[in-house]
């Protein structure tokens, strides 16, 4: 039987991304396993003028990944103690998958949102990639509030 010591969670700071990251912490403490908080910034971003504004791009996206950065240990740091967290920039799926393979995680635990028929034929879901292309086991929780 394959062992779990590293979890990833990923969040969008959703009251969602709060159910998956409760459910981790229950099965973490069954395998005295780590976890291990993941906020990917999303790399589509819509075109924004920086020109005019003095701010360049670069910059812009140094101050976001620092507003993430902050955001994401907050909110580790509320759900509890010796949570590690991260945050990545690039397309969610392909960076969740890329983090878990390089940092030996052994469960990733995320949240699903249900976003309708339209949007996930068009776009596609972002954690049935991830489920598609993980190098591990993916524990998806449903969002309750969303009705069948």
């Amino acid at each position: 039987m394959p062992t779990i010591d590293r979890i990833l969670v990923t969040t969008d700071f959703s009251e969602t991304s709060e159910s998956a990251f409760s459910l981790a912490r229950q099965v973490a403490e069954k395998f005295d396993a780590e976890i291990v908080l993941l906020h990917v910034l999303d790399a589509h971003l819509p075109p924004l003028v920086f020109e005019p504004s003095g701010v360049s791009a670069g910059e812009f996206e140094q101050e976001r990944v620092k507003r993430a950065t902050a955001r994401v240990e907050a909110f580790g740091a509320r759900l509890g103690d010796g949570i590690e967290t991260s945050v990545t920039c690039g397309i969610p799926h392909v960076e969740i998958v890329k983090f878990a393979a390089e940092n030996g995680i052994d469960m990733i635990v995320m949240a699903t949102h249900g976003r309708g028929f339209f949007s996930h034929a068009i776009l596609g879901s972002t954690t049935e990639r991830v489920v598609r292309r993980a190098p591990c086991p993916v524990l998806t929780v449903r969002d309750d509030t969303l009705e069948d």
